[in-house]
């Protein structure tokens, strides 16, 4: 995993998280129970739910000069299981998919703590001028700084394994209609807990008086 470059434009977190909730889950969502409504049978339904987060990672993946690593993941993972769901007809196999996708996005965050960890890299695409400066400053002198964002990083990859487990459970002990919204609801959980949790770590007062002391840089934005 590289380190985003310096050049690249600023997220904002807010927005962003939004948009893949409401294309991610919100949407598949509505289109699920939308078709199973009018009398679309399960399995079908599931498979018309990948259009809206398909078309955005085709949608990423072309518009930008350079690949973007996780939506060509989610593109290439969303075109095996619908191959592969044509092959089994189970419309259980589907829903375990958002399970086994979340397992590979929680491993893939905790292998970025061999480099620079995922956190760190969020928080350099986030930001922009002299925040930017400081965090990547506070990544090279300070140690407690380096602990902190791969504790962090590994918070969230940890909670998106074990939160891929509980959902392909679920995926074959619910009743199917039930699934997406259980599933819905999960993500909507998952999120806030981790969010909160790893920023709640993050800001300790103990945590900033550290990386301070050791890299005379303030520590956040």
């Amino acid at each position: 995993m590289e380190d985003p470059p310096t050049s690249s434009k600023p997220v904002n977190p807010r927005r962003d998280a939004a948009i893949n909730l409401a294309v991610n889950v919100a949407a598949p969502l509505a289109l699920f129970y939308g078709l199973r409504a009018v009398g679309v049978d399960q399995w079908l339904a599931l498979m018309l739910g990948v259009i809206p987060p398909g078309v955005r990672a085709v949608r990423t993946v072309v518009g930008q000069r350079k690949v973007d690593a996780l939506a060509l993941f989610t593109l290439t993972f969303l075109l095996l299981s619908v191959a592969v769901s044509f092959l089994t007809g189970s419309p259980r196999f589907l829903l375990a998919r958002d399970g086994w996708m979340t397992g590979v996005a929680g491993a893939w965050i905790l292998a970025t703590l061999l480099r620079t960890p995922f956190i760190q890299q969020c928080v350099l695409s986030f930001m922009t001028g002299a925040a930017r400066e400081r965090a990547a400053a506070n990544w090279q002198i300070s140690p407690t700084y380096r602990h902190v964002m791969r504790v962090a990083t590994a918070i969230w990859g940890v909670g998106l394994v074990l939160d891929a487990g509980v959902r392909v459970v679920l995926a074959y002990a619910l009743p199917v209609d039930r699934v997406p919204l259980v599933n819905g609801l999960q993500y909507a959980v998952l999120y806030v807990t981790l969010e909160v949790g790893s920023r709640a770590y993050l800001r300790r007062r103990s945590v900033r008086a550290r990386v301070e002391a050791e890299s005379g840089q303030r520590f956040g934005a």
